[in-house]
C-alpha cells in the first residue's frame, strides 16, 4: 500500500500494557506509515492517573514527540470531567480538541489521514478533521464500563460514531451482533498472541523468574491489569481453600480494582507490572493460568489477550464461564461457579494439566491467532476504508436505518 498517514485516537497511553492498540500503530509505522497515537483522553477527574502521572497536565504542550521512525506519540489536554456522563460535556472537550489535533497535524504535515479511534466518545471529531476516511476499532463493551459513566449517554454517542465511520472493527462476536446494526460495515477481528513470544514458556533455555522461584507449589498465575472486572472474591476463595498454593497476580492495578479483597492472604502475591520481555520467565514458573473475570457485560463481550497468551504457552488455563474460554473449551478448563474453578484448578495441576500432548495440542490451538494473521486482517479492512473514502470525498454519509430509529 502506498505511504499514508493514520490519526490514531486510542483509548490507552503508549507505555501501558502493550495490546493491539499499540502494535498495530507500531507495525504500521514499520511499514512506511506515519502514525500520530494519540493516548487515553484523561479528565481532571483522573485521579490514579494524575497521582502517576503529574508531568501528564502540561505534556500535551510539547505536542507529538517521535517514538522511532514513521511514529508520533501525543497527550491531549485534561478534558473537562464527567464527559462519560454528558453529551454537552463531550461535544464542549471535542471542540478543544479538535483544535489541538488540527495544530498537531498541521506541525507533522498530515493531509487527509485516515482516522482511526479506539474512543466511543468521538462524535464530534468523525468528519471534522480533514480525514479521508474514518474506522472504529471497539474493542470492549463500553456500556458496561464501571466508574463515572452513564450507559445510556456512552450509548447514545457511540450510536452516532458507529454511524458516522466508513468501517468498523469489533473484537468479540457479540460485538458483532450488538454493533451491526448501526454500521455501514463491520468486521470480526479477535485478540491474538505473540505466539512465539509466549512459546517460550515453554523453552529449557527460557530462565525462570527469581522472585517466583522459591514460592511453595502449585503457583497459579495470571497476567494483565488488575481492574474492576477481576473477579478478586473468586481469587479469595480460591486462596483460602487451597493456603499452601501460590497466588501470583502480575500487572498494574487500576484504581476500582478490589485487590483490597486479597491483600492479607500470605499465599497472594501481588507482584506488580513486570516487563513485557520477563513474561515467558513468569509464565513458565505457573503451574495453571487463570481467566478469573466477573461475569458481567464486560466479560460477555470481551477477547482478553491473556487467554491466547497462557494457551501459546501451553500451560493449564482454567476460566470462569465466558464465550471467548467457550471457543477454546477442548483446551481450557472451564467453571462455571467457585467450586468448579477450584476443581478445574486441582485438574490443572495434577498429572492430567502436565501431560505434554495437552501442551502441545493448547499451543496448536492458537499457532493461527497470531499478531501477524490479525494485522493482515486490519490491514485490508485500513485498504478498504480509504478506498470506500476515497469514493465519497464529499463525506456526505447516510445514517443506518437502525441508528436513524434511535434518534
Amino acid at each position: 500500500m502506498t505511504p499514508i498517514d493514520i490519526l490514531c485516537l486510542s483509548s490507552q497511553d503508549w507505555n501501558h500494557v502493550w495490546t493491539r492498540k499499540q502494535r498495530f500503530a507500531q507495525r504500521l509505522a514499520r511499514q512506511g506509515h506515519r502514525v500520530l497515537y494519540v493516548e487515553l483522553q484523561a479528565s481532571w477527574a483522573s485521579v490514579t492517573i494524575l497521582r502517576d502521572d503529574p508531568r501528564r497536565t502540561m505534556r500535551w504542550l510539547r505536542g507529538p514527540r517521535q517514538i522511532e521512525e514513521n511514529l508520533h506519540v501525543a497527550t491531549l489536554p485534561l478534558a473537562l470531567p464527567a464527559f462519560q456522563m454528558s453529551l454537552m460535556i463531550n461535544a464542549a472537550n471535542n471542540v478543544m480538541m479538535r483544535r489541538v489535533l488540527r495544530r498537531w497535524m498541521r506541525r507533522l504535515g498530515f493531509e487527509r489521514p485516515v482516522l482511526w479511534t479506539y474512543n466511543p466518545y468521538s462524535d464530534g471529531l468523525v468528519g471534522r478533521l480533514g480525514e479521508c476516511c474514518a474506522v472504529y476499532e471497539c474493542v470492549d463493551e463500553f456500556t458496561a464500563s464501571h466508574g463515572l459513566v452513564r450507559p445510556k449517554v456512552v450509548g447514545e454517542l457511540e450510536r452516532r460514531v458507529l454511524a458516522a465511520v466508513d468501517w468498523v472493527i469489533v473484537t468479540h462476536q457479540n460485538l458483532l451482533r450488538s454493533k451491526e446494526p448501526y454500521a455501514r460495515r463491520i468486521e470480526l477481528i479477535p485478540n491474538a498472541a505473540e505466539v512465539s513470544h509466549f512459546g517460550q514458556a515453554a523453552e529449557a533455555s527460557t530462565p525462570l523468574a527469581a522472585d517466583i522461584e522459591g514460592l511453595p507449589r502449585p503457583v497459579v498465575g495470571l497476567i494483565g491489569t488488575l481492574q474492576y472486572w477481576i473477579d478478586f472474591d473468586l481469587i479469595r476463595y480460591l486462596a483460602e481453600r487451597r493456603p499452601h498454593w501460590s497466588f501470583v497476580l502480575i500487572g498494574p492495578r487500576g484504581r476500582l480494582a478490589r485487590t483490597d479483597k486479597v491483600e492479607g492472604l500470605r499465599n497472594v502475591h501481588l507482584l506488580g507490572r513486570r516487563p513485557y520481555a520477563d513474561l515467558p520467565s513468569y509464565v513458565k514458573g505457573f503451574d495453571a493460568c487463570l481467566n478469573p473475570y466477573v461475569i458481567d457485560g464486560t466479560s460477555e463481550n470481551c477477547s482478553p489477550l491473556k487467554l491466547y497468551e497462557y494457551l501459546a504457552s501451553g500451560k493449564p488455563v482454567v476460566s470462569v464461564d465466558m464465550p471467548e474460554a467457550r471457543r477454546f473449551e477442548e483446551h481450557v478448563g472451564i467453571g462455571t461457579t467457585y467450586e468448579e474453578v477450584l476443581a478445574q484448578l486441582d485438574r490443572a495441576v495434577g498429572p492430567e494439566g502436565a501431560d505434554p500432548a495437552a501442551a502441545a495440542a493448547r499451543r496448536a490451538a492458537v499457532a493461527s491467532h497470531s499478531w501477524e494473521a490479525r494485522f493482515q486482517q486490519m490491514e485490508q479492512v485500513l485498504h478498504r476504508a480509504r478506498a470506500a473514502g476515497q469514493a465519497n470525498p464529499s463525506k456526505t454519509r447516510s445514517v443506518p436505518s437502525a441508528a436513524r430509529r434511535q434518534e
